[in-house]
């Protein structure tokens, strides 16, 4: 280990924070030693903008540390061999929430685990991630992030990760939230997120998977708006049997 980073103030008393993972607009990923249980974890730190929370009042700041605090507790419950284990969570001394995961060492996204493997082991990937979410949604759990990043391949297990944009059924929001390359046509005009705009997000995994390439245009967000919510993808480029070319483009279909 190396690039060893200081420890926050309410977490370093079991937690030791060596260096980082990764970051993105949803906060950042450590590998950490749980000094308690003498293992490896990875520790992610969720990042609620000091300006949003400068803004809130105290209770209005207090209910969304609560809400938090709920979801997080969800998570540490949810036990699936395609799910990434949530083991512990809390706030840190600036009130910045955090929780803990099972730490997959050299493990890859499925898009680059799929590259190159037969038809049989693709859809076996795919049949995996689906199973992780049939397991979500019975709870009236969303993901409303399904990106390949998101999902990492560890000795030819997949494993579901980053429910930082997850969302209890029960608590719907209009909010445009999620990584748009992924995002179904519906949530583009403000309908509310559900367990079919998952799975058009496996749908778009499924056709790069298959065809080596987005079904959209990338090249701008307009246009990648534009072709997300009007255009067809391209079933032809599909290197698949026939038979998967209707669940594509069923998966992908504008009308949810």
């Amino acid at each position: 280990m190396n690039a060893t980073v200081a420890p926050v103030n309410l977490m370093e008393k079991r937690y030791h924070l060596e260096r980082t993972l990764g970051k993105g607009g949803m906060g950042e990923v450590f590998v950490a030693l749980d000094r308690l249980e003498r293992s490896w974890v990875a520790l992610k730190r969720v990042h609620i903008p000091q300006e949003l929370q400068n803004d809130l009042s105290p209770a209005v700041r207090d209910g969304l540390l609560l809400s938090l605090a709920q979801e997080f507790r969800l998570l540490a419950t949810l036990r699936h061999p395609n799910i990434i284990s949530v083991m512990d969570y809390g706030f840190d001394a600036h009130q910045q929430p955090y929780y803990t995961m099972e730490l997959l060492q050299e493990a890859t996204h499925i898009l680059k685990a799929a590259s190159g493997h037969s038809v049989v082991q693709k859809v076996g990937l795919v049949m995996q991630l689906t199973r992780a979410l049939i397991y979500l949604h019975r709870r009236g759990i969303l993901h409303r992030d399904l990106k390949p990043a998101n999902i990492l391949v560890h000795q030819n297990q997949v494993k579901l990760l980053d429910f930082g944009l997850a969302l209890a059924r029960g608590q719907l929001s209009t909010d445009t939230v999620g990584t748009v390359a992924y995002m179904a046509p519906e949530l583009m005009r403000s309908t509310p997120a559900s367990e079919r705009s998952d799975l058009y997000a496996v749908g778009v995994i499924m056709y790069e998977m298959f065809a080596g390439r987005h079904p959209f245009d990338r090249s701008s967000v307009n246009k990648l708006l534009e072709q997300i919510i009007n255009a067809a993808p391209d079933l032809t480029v599909l290197r698949a049997p026939e038979s998967l070319f209707q669940i594509i483009a069923t998966l992908l279909n504008k009308d949810p």
